[in-house]
């Protein structure tokens, strides 16, 4: 998968997947947008792929925020002129049951999962049609497509991208633009490690055909093939990835 000439712009660059999507994203060529709310850590990255060779360029990103995601829409096509790939990590996690759940835990979730990707593609998809075309790819969740008890903000937020994802493909698909998601399952990431403990990863391990938790640079690459050229009659698609554990 080459992305030589391609610009793109990754949320939730500055940690886990986002990080490892953004570093991959520029090894192949492609210059990069690393942003995140936590400006420190974009930073590190953009450093990271400047070091390897790669073109990177940081910036604060509080997805919840349209102002801030224009303008990491904005600095994609001021630094390096355009904006072909929007590859949205940004996210964040809270388990609780339903009727534990507050509303500002609810609001919470939704804003960030939910309306952010939202707000991103909507300025991404505005930038693509004017560029003649572009790439969209979301983390939704394995928690979007089967049930699971105690993440009910989370599952509802995740379960929004899958038709997020689908109506951004119908609109963007005159322009150009395919807009697709990935599910994960158990990834060893540092939200996953805050929010689990060795129990969990071995029950994960457990119950997974697959034997094991996932990698970020396995969902790294998933999003960056749903992004490539070689994907380039998928759109539409909520693609799991998750080692077989959705099929049981």
């Amino acid at each position: 998968m080459s992305f030589a000439g391609r610009v793109g712009l990754v949320t939730g660059a500055g940690s886990g997947i986002g990080r490892v999507t953004a570093q991959l994203l520029a090894e192949r060529g492609g210059a990069v947008v690393a942003a995140d709310v936590n400006l420190s850590g974009a930073e590190e990255t953009a450093e990271r792929i400047r070091k390897a060779g790669g073109r990177a360029e940081p910036c604060r990103c509080d997805v919840s925020q349209a102002a801030d995601v224009d303008a990491a829409v904005a600095l994609a096509r001021q630094r390096f002129g355009r904006l072909d790939v929007l590859i949205n990590c940004a996210g964040i996690f809270r388990a609780a049951p339903l009727e534990a759940t507050s509303e500002k835990e609810w609001g919470e979730v939704l804003a960030v999962n939910l309306t952010g990707a939202f707000l991103q593609a909507r300025a991404a998809m505005a930038a693509m049609r004017e560029g003649g075309g572009g790439a969209i790819v979301h983390i939704a969740s394995r928690a979007a497509l089967r049930a699971k008890e105690g993440l009910a903000a989370y599952s509802a937020a995740k379960a929004g991208i899958l038709q997020l994802t689908q109506l951004g493909a119908v609109e963007g698909a005159p322009h150009g633009i395919r807009v697709n998601c990935v599910c994960p399952g158990f990834i060893d990431t540092p939200m996953t490690r805050g929010n689990y403990d060795e129990t969990a990863f071995a029950e994960w391990s457990r119950i997974c055909p697959l034997g094991r938790p996932g990698r970020p640079e396995e969902i790294a690459r998933a999003m960056l093939f749903l992004a490539s050229d070689e994907a380039s009659f998928i759109t539409g698609v909520a693609l799991p990835v998750d080692g077989g554990r959705t099929v049981l």
